[in-house]
């Protein structure tokens, strides 16, 4: 088998094999010498020149979804070689991020040209790391060549080493392996054939022409009119998955990454960490709803039974009001509804705050949000690799995401089901990056790490710092107003009034008590604060100091500990206030009313005495 080096445009000389016709796969692998890799990308499709009105799109993905996903996910990437089309997209794109992928062409011998070589034939690209010229003088005569040393690398450990046992590594695939699909004609085809009788995820790329729209348009149904035995077999057999050419580019990226296997650990960090901030918000809105609808139940039941001691019938030279009966008998039908609605307004209360204390939303809200900052705390220290993250990263990661999940569950969160995000085909995770520009993924310079983590958490602390007192303001004043009012009716002799104005005044103060907004508020600028202090700190350390890993484990873990303090003091605040409403259930209309005329009322009116 000959062996050449040619000089290219990559960092060192590409090698170039050319096997003889019954060469063994395994030792055009060896002869390659191909560097360790941990999944496989093969490239499909169109070689022809490409459509002008999709080079920039096309560009894009192959830049900042294909090439930047096979280096994070550590593929080697498979395609025809030559400069042309798709592949020299793919070649320019591997390029642009440093060549840290193994870009490997398989391409007819006769076809061909190279320096050293052959004057006539098309050029091989440039930036390719590795070449296999197979003994061929037809476009496609190189495809089983091809498929044969995707079969072979797939069944390898990904360490490049042969397996322990060939066959069942063959049948089961030790590497995950996807084949990508832009446009593409009748070798394409013959391409996807052999892929779909490998068991390969095949990712078409919908909008990019030939063989992928055609694979598009009868995916959804699995039908198509043709008396192509390829293409029905395609359809039959094949595991597609269907990409739009306008799709996000991240997700193109997210979904290639999960599918090669690159952070499998780290993007199931993130779903679990959705999964619980999903639920928690869930069950904080569910929470805040029962507690408003409790509050503005008591203020509409006291108004209603002051409506009713002030204007509805009473018994002729009496101040006693008329019943159930004697409202009917006069077609007083509003004031007998009235009647009946303050008898089930305090039944409604007793239902809803009984209901609220069984079901405990909001502790599962509490639960679930600490969960899911506990989970994100650590995705931070192992994207950061900081103290505890040095070795065997992933492995430490999941075992924190299992402690924290298993004593999550063993809680009050486990009496409801946890709702899940789609996963079908080609839904990319919310990972819930703090950053646009950040996409949850790979790892995290000090720097960034201050940007994405630090800066926005300091901002998001300032933010709320601000909205919670603009509301703490205002709801205070309005208790001194309301507050006011009551005196004044008290002076004019509106006394049954002032048991509005008091239950109002009640109204605002279980609100702010509930949600623990004036202790919230501390919180926020006390951790603000130290955040901002953080930040101050290392911006001083010389650039000398910021790269030891002593002072990023500072950095690191200082930032995450403040997090976590403000949290769990939130958390410890929140909880008192639960267990404060479930121990107290509100007086129904008449009883408060009482309660306000022998209490509040009297001691006002003696005052103004």
């Amino acid at each position: 088998m000959e062996v050449l080096v040619i000089a290219t445009l990559a960092r060192t000389p590409a090698v170039a094999v050319f096997p003889l016709a019954h060469e063994s796969v395994e030792n055009i692998i060896s002869t390659l010498g191909i560097t360790p890799y941990k999944s496989i990308l093969v490239l499909a499709g169109g070689a022809k020149n490409l459509d002008n009105a999709l080079i920039s799109n096309l560009t894009l993905i192959f830049k900042k979804a294909l090439a930047s996903a096979a280096a994070e996910a550590g593929a080697i990437i498979i395609d025809g070689g030559t400069h042309a089309g798709v592949m020299a997209l793919m070649g320019e794109s591997v390029a642009s991020q440093g060549f840290r992928s193994t870009l490997l062409g398989v391409a007819p011998a006769g076809l061909v040209t190279y320096p050293g070589g052959p004057v006539t034939g098309v050029v091989l690209e440039p930036n390719h790391s590795h070449f296999v010229l197979v003994d061929g003088a037809e476009w496609g005569s190189e495809t089983k060549t091809m498929y044969q040393l995707v079969a072979t690398l797939a069944a390898r450990e990904g360490s490049g080493s042969p397996p322990a046992n060939p066959r069942a590594a063959a049948k089961r695939g030790n590497v995950p392996t996807v084949v990508f699909l832009v446009g593409g004609g009748a070798i394409a085809l013959n391409e996807i054939v052999e892929a779909v009788r490998q068991h390969h995820l095949i990712i078409v790329l919908e909008g990019s022409g030939g063989l992928a729209d055609i694979l598009a348009a009868a995916w959804p149904n699995r039908d198509i009119a043709t008396d192509d035995a390829k293409l029905a077999e395609i359809l039959a057999d094949g595991i597609l998955s269907i990409y739009p050419l306008g799709g996000s580019v991240q997700g193109l990226k997210r979904l290639l990454i999960r599918e090669l296997g690159g952070e499998q650990v780290l993007l199931q960090a993130w779903e679990t960490f959705v999964d619980y901030d999903t639920n928690a918000i869930v069950q904080q809105q569910k929470f805040n709803h029962q507690q408003q609808a409790v509050i503005l139940l008591g203020l509409l039941g006291t108004a209603l039974a002051i409506g009713q001691q002030l204007y509805a019938p009473k018994e002729p030279g009496k101040t006693t009001l008329l019943d159930a009966s004697a409202l009917l008998e006069a077609n007083q039908t509003g004031w007998w509804l009235l009647h009946h609605a303050l008898i089930l307004l305090p039944i409604a209360l007793t239902v809803l705050v009984t209901a609220t204390g069984r079901l405990k939303q909001g502790s599962k809200w509490l639960l679930l949000r600490a969960g899911a900052e506990a989970i994100k705390r650590e995705i931070y220290r192992y994207r950061t690799r900081s103290k505890g993250y040095q070795e065997d990263a992933e492995q430490q990661l999941a075992l924190r995401i299992e402690e924290i999940t298993r004593r999550t569950m063993r809680t009050e969160a486990n009496t409801s089901s946890l709702a899940t995000r789609d996963k079908r085909w080609g839904a990319a995770p919310q990972l819930g990056a703090a950053e646009p520009r950040d996409n949850g993924l790979g790892f995290l310079s000090p720097g960034q790490y201050v940007e994405v983590r630090l800066d926005n958490q300091l901002a998001y602390f300032r933010r709320k710092a601000v909205r919670m007192e603009s509301q703490l303001n205002v709801l205070s004043w309005l208790t001194y107003i309301v507050g006011g009012v009551g005196t004044y009716l008290a002076a004019v002799g509106q006394q049954l009034w002032i048991a509005l104005s008091t239950a109002l005044v009640a109204a605002i103060g279980s609100y702010l008590g509930y949600r623990q907004t004036e202790h919230n508020l501390t919180k926020y600028n006390q951790a603000a604060t130290d955040l901002s202090n953080i930040r101050a700190w290392w911006y001083a350390l010389p650039p000398a100091q910021q790269v030891l890993p002593a002072t990023i484990d500072l950095l690191v873990e200082h930032t995450e500990h403040t997090l976590q303090a403000e949290l769990d003091g939130w958390e410890q605040h929140m909880q008192n206030a639960l267990d404060n409403l479930h121990k107290k259930l509100p007086l129904s209309p008449k009883q408060a009313e009482d309660e306000e005329f022998s209490v509040t009322i009297g001691n006002r009116i003696k005052q103004l005495s």
